[in-house]
């Protein structure tokens, strides 16, 4: 067997003759024509235009031969691809790619591979943990020289949010006195109360004109636009979800193929040798876990080996605790009486729960209706003080949760969230006025017609109406 390095890469050529290809022979290509120069490279060296199928006629005609070809530049691949296939359609040829840029080539005799499976996942790692750690010099050198941070989260944050400023901070070497975490709204869920209380996290509830005590602002697991205007300018935004447009700030890591803003936050850690204590790796778990519900939505490998990093180091005791808080007996009446008021149509589950006294039944029935059978979608709303707030859920491979829920109130409220969840908060008095009332059938009627619109179900013969 016979090997052609087809490469403008010379580093590519040694790694490969190095390594794979040590004990057997190979031809390089050595540019367009001789220059007079002996050829450094590994093996026998031929020269051509590698976009014109004569450079390969005669390069060892009549024996099995094995291209492997790598370009800085896609185009020129695909070119010498082309070139080898027309002169010599026998030849079998490896292709290595980044980033599916090359996935419209497909030939009979072609196969494709990844840098990373070339060079090894731990030097993927290493050159991921280096680019991190850009962004951690990156924030660092944005936040570092302030006198005090606010890291701020969505109101009622969840554990994701919490964990995130929490790690942060570590990342900025700060305490809660030069770096408290604020929020706009109180936490509310009784897991999220029982996290703040066992792992004795500081939680500060401000108003938006307290923003003017600190020199510098931070988001996590939240864009300004969740925010509705109260900052439009952050000086760091790192967050997980859809990235937003119609802001500016100085750093922003948005990565919304990740299933947790705790494991952009892990990575920070590790890129940049932070101690993660205890107290700490319990909550970025717990954020990765909740996210995800526990690695089944929305996984990331990226999520996976954060979480696998995390476990050995978390307090177990602590996690069972904050994962089964005391519920109120108001929270199952509630439940009660929503189960009886369950409507499944054309495979979507709604509930409206009417005025609730915690925020936090609303998701939880979401997720309970979606187990119905024959539902693909649920969503459940309640009254909470002055706001209409929508839940949604899907089985994951529909039209994305967090498009359909801004389809349809965007204009009204914030509204935003993933592929199988999201959530919209709209005011009372901005529901009046588009669609007339807030009395429970209007509510129920504008749901389920907006809903079955947006994600455009189809009655069929089969589908069922119930309660």
């Amino acid at each position: 067997m016979i090997y052609l390095l087809v490469s403008d890469d010379s580093l590519f050529h040694r790694m490969v003759s190095e390594t794979f290809l040590q004990e057997e022979e190979v031809w390089s290509w050595a540019g367009r024509k001789k220059n007079g120069d002996a050829w450094p490279g590994p093996g026998a060296a031929f020269y051509g235009d590698p976009g014109d199928p004569e450079t390969f006629a005669g390069v060892v005609p009549g024996r099995d031969v094995v291209a492997v070809v790598c370009f800085k530049d896609p185009q020129r691949t695909a070119q010498a691809v082309d070139a080898l296939s027309s002169s010599r359609p026998e030849v079998k040829v490896l292709v290595t790619t980044t980033n599916g840029e090359l996935d419209h080539l497909v030939r009979e005799n072609l196969r494709k591979v990844s840098w990373a499976d070339m060079v090894g996942d731990r030097l993927e790692a290493e050159i991921a943990r280096l680019r991190t750690l850009e962004r951690v010099q990156a924030v660092r050198d944005v936040l570092g020289a302030a006198e005090n941070v606010a890291l701020v989260l969505q109101p009622d944050p969840d554990p994701d949010g919490i964990a995130s400023a929490l790690a942060l901070r570590q990342v900025l070497r700060r305490n809660r006195a030069t770096a408290p975490i604020v929020t706009f709204g109180g936490v509310t869920r009784p897991e999220n109360v029982a996290m703040l209380n066992l792992l004795e996290i500081d939680l500060e509830v401000i108003r938006p004109a307290d923003l003017v005590r600190f020199e510098r602002v931070a988001l996590l697991d939240v864009q300004p636009n969740v925010l509705k205007g109260v900052i439009d300018s952050p000086d760091v935004v790192i967050d997980h979800h859809p990235e937003q447009k119609g802001y500016s700030a100085r750093f922003r890591d948005i990565r919304s193929s990740y299933g947790a803003t705790s494991t952009i936050l892990t990575e920070y850690c590790l890129a940049a040798e932070v101690v993660i204590p205890q107290r700490l790796a319990t909550a970025l778990l717990y954020g990765i876990k909740s996210d995800t519900l526990f690695l089944d939505r929305e996984t990331s490998k990226a999520d996976i080996l954060a979480f696998s990093f995390l476990y050995p180091h978390v307090n177990t005791n602590l996690l069972r605790r904050i994962e089964k808080p005391e519920l109120p007996r108001s929270a199952l009446r509630a439940f009660g009486r929503a189960l009886r008021e369950v409507d499944l149509t054309h495979g979507l589950a709604y509930v409206h729960l009417g005025t609730v006294e915690r925020e936090d039944v609303i998701p939880q029935m979401a997720e309970l209706s979606l187990q119905l059978e024959g539902a693909e979608w649920s969503a459940a709303s309640g009254l909470v003080g002055d706001n209409l707030v929508v839940s949604v859920r899907n089985a994951g491979y529909q039209k994305a949760a967090g498009t359909v829920v801004k389809s349809l109130f965007g204009d009204v409220g914030s509204a935003g969230g993933h592929q199988a969840m999201a959530k919209a908060v709209i005011p009372l008095k901005a529901f009046r006025k588009k669609y007339g009332s807030t009395r429970s059938g209007r509510i129920k009627a504008v749901m389920i017609k907006g809903f079955l619109e947006e994600i455009e179900c189809v009655p069929t013969s089969s589908a069922s109406s119930r309660r």
